[in-house]
């Protein structure tokens, strides 16, 4: 076994699919109510190539000591593309509520306070388990100033934003990368209510555009900006015009979109990086045919791939913390760089059953009561400033 070849993704891809077989028949998981059925089967996915995507460079690290994009076209896109379509996802979901909405006035405190419950627990969580473990490796002293504690602090609670490592520890990348694309997220939440001007005829307060632009501007002169992965949110907003004022829909034949998402798939393979127009193209005309319904001969309507999806936000937040406690505390990264490949690559196989198990636990017991909570806060928010918005409660995000 090589961990440069597709069949280590193949092979981690259906542990996984096993493992949550197993989970789907033993605890009979209720889905999460979604009229976009192929989004979660999506998103299952996506989380697992971005575990794989970083189980590849890991390889590389522990040999070269440097963490590297993979040369391997598949893994780079396991990672890159996988995050580009998670943004769509995002604004393919909000740009279809505002478009959805209605005439009544939307309920911008609602919407940000489901917005928190559904993504701020989680992270904190790993957050804090990113700090014991980084502090375990410092054991437990303090490597700066408690000026530079509080600005991490500070940082870590504003998701990284200005992206400094715990401790002042070069092991904090390595425990939790994937936190770079969560400000995209809130970026995008933010400026939400200046696309809504465009959408709905519910102007939203002038003291709301006020605050949220000048978070953007902060997050502009603090974070900086990189134009690729505004085009991604762009790419995920097509889909919903396309649904809501196009009959084209109808008019695709099942075999046609499944097959044509399958040559951009390929297409898309034969570019090493999806940084660049083509790529980009090829990623939005594909995230299109499944936000159209499109589930790719009936695989992202499985139900085992759903309940991944559903626990997707704790894969994409927990694979860096298992990955590095299994070879730093497991193993010891002297012994894992003395892996051979075939070793390595039955080493993630047995892991992946755990990422697995432990991102059903963190959705179970973390994700889905904050999100029962928030919805409820929410319901008596737009209960006490009626009339207010009542569509997209079918769908989450």
């Amino acid at each position: 076994m090589n961990v440069h070849t597709p069949l280590f993704a193949l092979v981690i891809y259906l542990i996984a699919f096993a493992t949550g077989f197993l989970l789907h028949k033993c605890y009979k998981h209720p889905f999460t109510t979604n009229r976009y059925e192929t989004i979660d089967g999506l998103r299952g996915l996506l989380a697992l190539g971005v575990f794989i995507h970083h189980a590849h460079i890991w390889h590389q690290f522990l040999q070269t000591g440097k963490w590297t994009a993979p040369q391997s076209n598949l893994y780079n896109h396991l990672g890159q593309t996988s995050v580009c379509l998670f943004f769509m996802i995002t604004s393919f979901l909000f740009v279809s509520r505002l478009l959805n909405h209605g005439i009544t006035s939307f309920n911008w405190r609602s919407f940000f306070l489901s917005r928190a419950f559904r993504i701020v627990p989680m992270y904190y969580f790993t957050a804090l388990l990113t700090v014991v473990s980084v502090m375990t490796i410092s054991n437990w002293q303090l490597q700066t100033g408690y000026a530079e504690l509080f600005k991490w602090i500070a940082d870590w609670l504003l998701f990284t934003i200005i992206k400094l490592p715990v401790n002042n520890s070069e092991y904090t990348f390595l425990v939790t990368g994937v936190t770079w694309s969560l400000p995209y997220e809130w970026l995008f939440y933010f400026a939400l209510p200046f696309i809504s001007l465009a959408l709905i005829k519910s102007k939203p307060p002038k003291q709301l555009l006020a605050l949220c632009g000048a978070i953007l501007v902060a997050f502009y002169f603090i974070h900086g900006i990189e134009p690729y992965y505004l085009l991604a949110f762009l790419g995920g907003s097509i889909a919903p015009f396309i649904l809501k004022f196009s009959s084209i829909k109808e008019k695709i034949n099942a075999l046609y979109g499944n097959t044509f998402i399958l040559i951009c798939l390929y297409l898309l393979g034969l570019f090493h990086t999806a940084n660049n127009l083509v790529s980009f193209l090829l990623i939005s005309m594909v995230f299109t045919l499944i936000a159209m319904g499109n589930a790719v001969f009936g695989l992202l309507k499985s139900p085992v791939l759903k309940l991944l999806g559903d626990m997707s936000y704790s894969i994409y937040l927990l694979h860096g913390l298992v990955l590095f406690t299994t070879f730093y505390f497991g193993l010891g990264l002297d012994q894992a760089k003395a892996l051979s490949p075939a070793a390595y690559s039955l080493l993630v196989f047995g892991i992946t059953p755990v990422l697995v198990l432990v991102s059903f636990l963190g959705f179970t017991f973390i994700e889905k009561p904050f999100m029962v909570w928030g919805k409820k806060r929410s319901l008596t928010l737009n209960s006490k400033t009626a009339p207010a918005i009542n569509s997209g409660t079918k769908q989450t995000a």
